[in-house]
């Protein structure tokens, strides 16, 4: 019974440490968006993202005028786990008109926006703008030196680290 329970009281304490930290303003992730225009493409870039460690996070994209909302929902396969990780996110808004637009990465379930970035679009031609490919990092983000990936289907790799 000793041989169980002190690892159990280590894993609780380090977790109440950890969402201690996190609520009093130590935040684990930097958190930072940014965006760019390529083409008639704004891929939008969401760093260090902190959403659940089990979170599959899926993209809705909402276009009104000159504003792109792109909202961000946490998902799960079977249910939230006891981590936060930093995910890398991305996401691109294709087919985009000429113009300048603001863009707008929203918390899906909160309404919270995360950031608001300028982007200018110089080259069409252009259709109805809409949701591209999305991409997720495993936790902890993009290796240092890989390229980004333009699409991918994370649950595999993420079911490796469950």
């Amino acid at each position: 019974m000793r041989r169980v329970f002190l690892p159990v009281l280590l894993v609780f304490a380090s977790t109440a440490f950890f969402c201690g930290s996190a609520q009093a303003g130590f935040a684990p992730c930097q958190d930072t968006v940014r965006a760019e225009a390529v083409g008639n493409t704004i891929n939008v870039y969401h760093d260090q993202a902190e959403w659940n460690c089990c979170a599959e996070i899926v993209f809705d994209l909402h276009a009104v005028q000159d504003t792109f909302d792109l909202l961000e929902f946490e998902t799960f396969e079977v249910g939230p786990c006891w981590c936060i990780c930093c995910f890398d996110l991305s996401a691109s808004i294709v087919d985009v008109p000429l113009g300048e637009y603001l863009v707008r990465v929203i918390n899906g379930h909160t309404g919270g926006v995360f950031a608001e970035v300028w982007v200018t679009v110089e080259i069409g031609p252009w259709d109805e703008p809409s949701l591209g490919e999305t991409a997720q990092s495993p936790c902890g983000g993009w290796s240092v030196g890989v390229e980004e990936p333009a699409s991918s289907t994370w649950g595999r790799i993420k079911a490796l680290y469950r």
